[in-house]
């Protein structure tokens, strides 16, 4: 199973979602990514990453990019 980054706007956006898609039995963790332009939260997720961000979105919490896997964005 294929695993992914779903980036969010914060820390508290990235545990608010990590919880919501467990309680989903959705398995996910949150992690911090360092890079050019500072530091990205987000959600590192197996499966369908395209159908863990629409449940994301659905609760106001929205993805700011996915990567990882073979995502086509």
């Amino acid at each position: 199973m294929e695993t992914y980054f779903i980036a969010m706007n914060s820390y508290t956006e990235a545990m608010s979602g990590k919880n919501f898609l467990q309680s989903l039995n959705i398995k996910c963790s949150v992690e911090k990514r360092s890079g050019k332009n500072g530091c990205t939260y987000g959600i590192k997720v197996k499966g369908d990453p395209d159908k863990a961000s629409r449940l994301l979105g659905a609760v106001g919490l929205n993805a700011d990019s996915i990567t990882g896997g073979k995502h086509k964005p």
